[in-house]
């Protein structure tokens, strides 16, 4: 299968990347840089309001939340919200692991892309791309984070990524495919745009138990906690609501509702979840199971 095409929408260099859950990805148009915007200042996560059911992938398929997390005192990650939201999910679904590397977790993997990729702004698909077959299809192109250290290519064929991703680009529809995707089992990456973009990995969102309106999403960030140099793992709540065909994060930073889910990636799991240690050992035995909504 041919790999996506694609085409830059921005007029900045700042975004992130997806595909429709009822459109084949083939056809899907569509992709923005991803890149923190300045100003996102560590606050205290925001408490859940009253009500509501929550809903877990992980606690339906296994396994648990992880947090890649930027640091002051390193200068190659302060553009790459994409790539800590791109190891998050590599980490959750097995893909990370593979067996010819040692990789711990999500933060060796988050180092690993800081080694092999420039810090600019970027994208989770991209860079997933890359995880599988060790080529950036933005390589040469301005405004992207480049690969200047040769790396990737962990699961060359018969392991197409175009087979495991899916993507949503029309933000009416993200909501929907958030709770499409987590109940489908895949690991799941925003990306949120508002006069910029930045990347954040979203693990569970809240429905009203009455008339089932969404309430609000579960999101771990890299960027919450960016000056402090030994950043604490967060899972954060924020509410959304609704305008526009768009669902904007309520009290974003403790300041902004500006700040709206454009694109929903899901990307499924290499294998069950609770069984990934094996992977993490070396298991090339394990067997690869697709799920599929």
């Amino acid at each position: 299968m041919r790999k996506h095409t694609y085409r830059l929408l921005v007029a900045a260099v700042l975004c992130g990347l997806l595909c429709a859950l009822s459109v084949p990805a083939a056809v899907a148009d569509g992709v923005r840089v991803l890149a923190p915007p300045e100003g996102l200042n560590p606050i205290e996560p925001p408490e859940p309001p009253v009500g509501g059911t929550d809903y877990f992938g992980y606690a339906e398929f296994g396994g648990t939340w992880c947090d890649a997390e930027k640091s002051p005192t390193n200068t190659e990650d302060d553009e790459m919200c994409w790539a800590a939201t791109a190891s998050n999910v590599l980490d959750w679904t097995g893909w990370g692991y593979a067996p010819s590397e040692g990789f711990s977790g999500t933060d060796d993997m988050f180092a690993y892309f800081q080694d092999h990729w420039t810090d600019v702004g970027g994208n989770m698909y991209y860079g997933w791309d890359w995880w599988f077959d060790g080529t950036n299809d933005k390589q040469g192109e301005g405004g992207w984070s480049q690969v200047d250290v040769a790396g990737g290519g962990f699961w060359e064929p018969p392991y197409n990524f175009d087979d495991y991703c899916h993507l949503q680009l029309d933000p009416d529809l993200a909501m929907s495919a958030i709770d499409d995707y987590l109940h489908a089992g895949y690991g799941v990456g925003l990306g949120l745009y508002d006069s910029g973009g930045h990347a954040v990995t979203c693990w569970g969102l809240r429905v009203d138990e009455t008339t089932g309106d969404y309430l609000g999403v579960w999101i771990t960030d890299s960027d919450d906690d960016k000056n402090d140099p030994t950043p604490e793992d967060q899972l954060q709540y924020y509410s959304v609501a609704r305008s526009g065909g768009r669902w904007y994060l309520q009290d974003f930073y403790g300041t902004w509702d500006e700040w709206y889910i454009g694109e929903v990636q899901g990307v499924e799991p290499v294998a069950e979840p609770a069984g990934l240690a094996l992977l993490a050992l070396g298991g090339v035995g394990v067997i690869l199971r697709r799920r599929r909504s």
